[in-house]
């Protein structure tokens, strides 16, 4: 748990699945479906984070139109950078818990010194890291109880 978020990001592996702002919702949505995500990085020709399209976008846009939203463009809809949560992985994973439960956010993008996005973490990530150290944790003392343990 005081782990700082860059260490155990680095752990998990790094997978950014990423749109430009003119790709339609469409097709964004399919791709989110493809990889069984709930959200993709807006990011411009020079690299640069313009944004973040998640499942909850899509639904706020459903629920305020009865017309159909797929041939939208992914910027139409999106959370600007302006408005995002973004890590330096300086954080904590207990911080960013806090964070996310505060801002009732599911995903943060994590950027390096200059701003470069390195990857995005979800609250899906960090079940699954602690799933993980609970479940090594359990093991240990199993093997101190039943005198596995190393002495």
């Amino acid at each position: 748990m005081n782990k700082k978020l860059k260490i155990l990001f680095k752990e998990r592996g790094n997978v950014i699945h990423s749109v430009s702002g003119n790709t339609t919702i469409k097709k964004a949505v399919d791709i989110m479906n493809q990889h069984r995500i709930g959200a993709l990085m807006v990011i411009n020709f020079e690299g640069e984070i313009e944004g973040i399209f998640t499942e909850r976008d899509v639904m706020k846009k459903l629920a305020d139109t009865d017309e159909l939203v797929g041939h939208l463009k992914v910027r139409d809809i999106m959370t600007v950078r302006e408005d995002m949560i973004i890590s330096n992985g300086n954080e904590t994973m207990e911080e960013i818990m806090q964070l996310l439960a505060e801002k009732k956010i599911r995903h943060i993008p994590i950027v390096n010194e200059d701003g470069v996005l390195e990857g995005i973490i979800s609250i899906r990530d960090i079940i699954r890291i602690l799933l993980k150290d609970a479940n090594q944790k359990v093991s240990q003392l199993n093997n101190y109880i039943t005198g596995k343990y190393p002495a």
